[in-house]
Protein backbone atom coordinates (compact mmCIF):
# COMPACT_ATOMS: atom_id res chain seq x y z
CA UNK A 1 0.00 0.00 0.00
CA UNK A 2 1.41 3.45 -1.12
CA UNK A 3 -0.02 6.57 0.77
CA UNK A 4 -0.23 9.79 -0.40
CA UNK A 5 -1.48 12.90 1.43
CA UNK A 6 -2.86 16.23 0.38
CA UNK A 7 -4.50 19.39 2.04
CA UNK A 8 -1.87 19.61 5.12
CA UNK A 9 -1.99 20.11 7.75
CA UNK A 10 -5.36 21.62 8.61
CA UNK A 11 -8.00 19.36 6.65
CA UNK A 12 -5.58 16.56 5.29
CA UNK A 13 -6.65 13.66 3.45
CA UNK A 14 -4.58 10.31 3.42
CA UNK A 15 -5.02 8.74 -0.17
CA UNK A 16 -4.12 4.78 0.06
CA UNK A 17 -3.11 3.51 -3.37
CA UNK A 18 -3.82 -0.24 -3.46
CA UNK A 19 -2.33 -3.17 -6.11
CA UNK A 20 -4.47 -6.12 -7.62
CA UNK A 21 -5.40 -8.25 -4.76
CA UNK A 22 -4.76 -5.87 -2.13
CA UNK A 23 -6.63 -4.87 1.07
CA UNK A 24 -6.62 -1.67 3.38
CA UNK A 25 -8.73 -2.20 6.68
CA UNK A 26 -10.09 1.00 7.83
CA UNK A 27 -11.70 2.68 11.04
CA UNK A 28 -15.86 2.89 10.59
CA UNK A 29 -16.81 6.18 9.04
CA UNK A 30 -13.39 6.95 8.26
CA UNK A 31 -13.29 7.12 4.22
CA UNK A 32 -14.43 10.15 2.32
CA UNK A 33 -13.92 8.76 -1.24
CA UNK A 34 -12.65 5.72 -3.28
CA UNK A 35 -12.22 4.09 -6.59
CA UNK A 36 -14.82 2.52 -8.51
CA UNK A 37 -14.39 -1.80 -8.38
CA UNK A 38 -13.17 -1.72 -4.81
CA UNK A 39 -14.91 -5.23 -2.92
CA UNK A 40 -16.08 -3.67 0.45
CA UNK A 41 -17.08 -5.63 3.58
CA UNK A 42 -17.22 -4.78 7.19
CA UNK A 43 -16.68 -7.48 10.45
CA UNK A 44 -15.89 -7.52 13.29
CA UNK A 45 -12.25 -8.16 12.19
CA UNK A 46 -10.14 -10.68 14.93
CA UNK A 47 -13.65 -11.91 16.00
CA UNK A 48 -16.87 -10.07 18.04
CA UNK A 49 -15.05 -10.44 21.44
CA UNK A 50 -12.24 -8.52 19.85
CA UNK A 51 -14.11 -6.08 17.99
CA UNK A 52 -16.23 -5.54 21.43
CA UNK A 53 -12.83 -4.70 23.33
CA UNK A 54 -11.82 -2.24 20.36
CA UNK A 55 -15.48 -0.27 20.83
CA UNK A 56 -15.57 -0.14 24.47
CA UNK A 57 -11.93 0.36 25.39
CA UNK A 58 -10.10 0.72 22.07
CA UNK A 59 -11.51 4.26 21.00
CA UNK A 60 -12.22 2.26 17.75
CA UNK A 61 -15.56 0.69 16.07
CA UNK A 62 -16.98 -3.22 16.68
CA UNK A 63 -16.92 -3.36 12.65
CA UNK A 64 -14.08 -2.26 10.62
CA UNK A 65 -13.80 -2.32 6.65
CA UNK A 66 -12.27 -3.74 4.06
CA UNK A 67 -11.56 -2.86 0.89
CA UNK A 68 -9.72 -4.86 -1.46
CA UNK A 69 -8.52 -3.90 -4.91
CA UNK A 70 -9.26 -5.83 -8.41
CA UNK A 71 -7.04 -5.83 -11.12
CA UNK A 72 -5.92 -3.05 -12.11
CA UNK A 73 -6.14 -1.44 -8.73
CA UNK A 74 -7.72 0.95 -6.88
CA UNK A 75 -7.21 3.58 -3.83
CA UNK A 76 -9.40 4.94 -0.36
CA UNK A 77 -9.30 8.36 0.54
CA UNK A 78 -9.15 8.33 4.68
CA UNK A 79 -10.07 11.68 6.78
CA UNK A 80 -10.08 11.96 10.35
CA UNK A 81 -13.06 13.63 11.98
CA UNK A 82 -11.44 16.56 13.17
CA UNK A 83 -9.43 19.61 11.73
CA UNK A 84 -5.77 18.50 11.16
CA UNK A 85 -3.36 16.28 9.89
CA UNK A 86 -3.17 12.63 8.73
CA UNK A 87 0.32 10.50 8.38
CA UNK A 88 1.54 6.86 7.34
CA UNK A 89 3.64 5.03 9.67
CA UNK A 90 5.60 1.94 8.47
CA UNK A 91 5.29 -0.72 10.97
CA UNK A 92 7.75 -3.60 11.46
CA UNK A 93 7.05 -6.01 14.58
CA UNK A 94 9.92 -7.59 14.23
CA UNK A 95 12.46 -4.78 14.04
CA UNK A 96 13.59 -2.49 16.84
CA UNK A 97 11.02 -0.38 17.57
CA UNK A 98 8.32 -2.94 17.44
CA UNK A 99 4.43 -2.38 17.28
CA UNK A 100 3.13 0.97 17.17
CA UNK A 101 0.64 2.09 19.84
CA UNK A 102 -1.91 4.09 19.00
CA UNK A 103 -4.63 6.45 21.61
CA UNK A 104 -8.00 6.23 21.29
CA UNK A 105 -9.77 8.60 18.25
CA UNK A 106 -6.17 8.62 16.47
CA UNK A 107 -6.13 5.45 13.96
CA UNK A 108 -7.41 5.78 10.37
CA UNK A 109 -6.33 2.23 8.69
CA UNK A 110 -3.77 0.32 7.65
CA UNK A 111 -2.44 -1.83 5.33
CA UNK A 112 -3.51 -6.04 5.77
CA UNK A 113 0.01 -7.14 7.51
CA UNK A 114 -1.41 -5.51 10.68
CA UNK A 115 -3.32 -6.59 12.99
CA UNK A 116 -5.39 -3.72 15.39
CA UNK A 117 -5.61 -4.75 19.06
CA UNK A 118 -7.07 -3.14 22.23
CA UNK A 119 -4.26 -3.47 25.00
CA UNK A 120 -4.01 -2.37 28.79
CA UNK A 121 -1.46 0.34 28.96
CA UNK A 122 -1.63 0.77 32.32
CA UNK A 123 -2.80 3.50 35.09
CA UNK A 124 -0.11 6.23 33.41
CA UNK A 125 -2.19 5.92 30.21
CA UNK A 126 -5.16 6.25 31.92
CA UNK A 127 -4.26 9.37 33.71
CA UNK A 128 -2.99 10.88 30.98
CA UNK A 129 -6.33 11.28 29.44
CA UNK A 130 -6.38 8.50 26.69
CA UNK A 131 -8.63 5.67 28.58
CA UNK A 132 -5.76 3.46 29.69
CA UNK A 133 -5.76 1.41 26.57
CA UNK A 134 -4.64 1.53 22.91
CA UNK A 135 -4.60 0.58 19.61
CA UNK A 136 -1.59 -1.78 19.53
CA UNK A 137 -0.78 -2.42 15.41
CA UNK A 138 1.05 -6.00 15.08
CA UNK A 139 2.89 -6.96 12.50
CA UNK A 140 4.91 -5.20 9.38
CA UNK A 141 3.07 -3.02 7.21
CA UNK A 142 1.57 0.54 7.12
CA UNK A 143 -0.83 2.86 10.13
CA UNK A 144 -2.00 5.80 8.94
CA UNK A 145 -3.35 8.02 11.34
CA UNK A 146 -5.46 11.01 12.04
CA UNK A 147 -4.65 14.15 14.45
CA UNK A 148 -6.66 17.06 15.82
CA UNK A 149 -4.30 20.47 14.30
CA UNK A 150 -0.59 19.68 12.64
CA UNK A 151 1.39 16.55 13.73
CA UNK A 152 4.75 16.36 15.13
CA UNK A 153 7.26 13.04 14.68
CA UNK A 154 9.54 12.91 17.65
CA UNK A 155 12.37 10.68 17.42
CA UNK A 156 13.99 9.87 21.12
CA UNK A 157 17.30 8.41 21.53
CA UNK A 158 18.01 5.63 23.97
CA UNK A 159 17.22 7.36 27.64
CA UNK A 160 15.99 10.50 25.81
CA UNK A 161 13.05 12.32 27.81
CA UNK A 162 10.55 14.20 26.89
CA UNK A 163 7.05 16.06 28.83
CA UNK A 164 4.33 16.42 26.87
CA UNK A 165 0.77 17.80 28.04
CA UNK A 166 -1.90 14.86 28.50
CA UNK A 167 -4.34 15.45 25.51
CA UNK A 168 -1.43 15.73 23.01
CA UNK A 169 -0.65 11.87 22.12
CA UNK A 170 -1.38 10.57 19.14
CA UNK A 171 0.57 7.37 19.00
CA UNK A 172 4.56 5.68 20.13
CA UNK A 173 6.33 3.09 19.57
CA UNK A 174 6.24 -0.16 21.92
CA UNK A 175 9.80 0.71 23.04
CA UNK A 176 8.88 4.15 24.28
CA UNK A 177 7.90 4.20 27.89
CA UNK A 178 5.19 6.57 29.53
CA UNK A 179 4.57 7.54 33.29
CA UNK A 180 2.40 10.55 34.10
CA UNK A 181 3.19 13.18 36.86
CA UNK A 182 2.05 16.69 38.43
CA UNK A 183 3.33 19.15 36.28
CA UNK A 184 4.60 20.90 39.04
CA UNK A 185 6.44 18.42 41.17
CA UNK A 186 5.00 17.26 44.24
CA UNK A 187 2.46 20.30 44.40
CA UNK A 188 -0.87 19.45 43.56
CA UNK A 189 -2.13 23.08 44.23
CA UNK A 190 0.46 24.72 42.20
CA UNK A 191 0.16 21.87 39.52
CA UNK A 192 -3.58 22.96 39.13
CA UNK A 193 -2.95 26.92 39.16
CA UNK A 194 -0.87 26.00 36.08
CA UNK A 195 -4.21 25.05 34.20
CA UNK A 196 -2.14 21.63 33.06
CA UNK A 197 -2.06 19.60 36.14
CA UNK A 198 -0.67 16.32 34.76
CA UNK A 199 1.61 15.80 32.20
CA UNK A 200 3.14 12.87 30.46
CA UNK A 201 6.89 12.29 30.53
CA UNK A 202 7.89 9.81 27.71
CA UNK A 203 11.51 8.06 27.71
CA UNK A 204 13.49 6.45 24.34
CA UNK A 205 14.14 4.52 22.61
CA UNK A 206 11.58 5.13 19.73
CA UNK A 207 8.68 7.03 17.54
CA UNK A 208 6.36 10.06 19.70
CA UNK A 209 3.56 11.07 17.36
CA UNK A 210 1.99 14.13 18.75
CA UNK A 211 -0.79 16.48 18.08
CA UNK A 212 -1.07 20.46 18.03
CA UNK A 213 -4.21 20.60 19.98
CA UNK A 214 -6.10 19.06 22.63
CA UNK A 215 -10.00 17.56 21.38
CA UNK A 216 -10.86 17.59 25.02
CA UNK A 217 -9.80 21.47 24.99
CA UNK A 218 -11.89 21.54 22.24
CA UNK A 219 -15.06 19.61 23.81
CA UNK A 220 -14.96 21.86 26.74
CA UNK A 221 -14.85 25.18 24.96
CA UNK A 222 -18.04 24.04 23.09
CA UNK A 223 -19.65 22.83 26.36
CA UNK A 224 -18.45 26.17 27.87
CA UNK A 225 -20.10 28.16 24.62
CA UNK A 226 -23.48 26.40 24.76
CA UNK A 227 -23.93 27.03 28.87
CA UNK A 228 -23.05 30.72 28.22
CA UNK A 229 -25.25 30.52 25.53
CA UNK A 230 -27.99 28.91 27.53
CA UNK A 231 -27.52 31.22 30.46
CA UNK A 232 -28.04 34.46 27.93
CA UNK A 233 -31.53 32.75 26.59
CA UNK A 234 -32.89 32.39 30.02
CA UNK A 235 -31.71 35.86 31.09
CA UNK A 236 -34.10 37.36 28.23
CA UNK A 237 -36.69 35.27 28.82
Amino acid sequence: MRVDTRHQPGFAVARCALDAGESLVGQSGSMYACSQGLEVGAKAEGGVLSGLKRAAFGGSSLFLTRYTASAPGGWVDLVHRLPGDVAAVEVAGSGPSGPLQVTQGNWLGCSAGIEPQTKWAGMQNLLGGKGGFVLRMEGDGTVVVGCYGALDTVVLAGGEKMTVATGQVVAYDATVTLAVRRLVQGRTIGSLKTGQFLVCDFTGPGRLLLQSRNPSALASFIQESVQDKGAEVTDDE
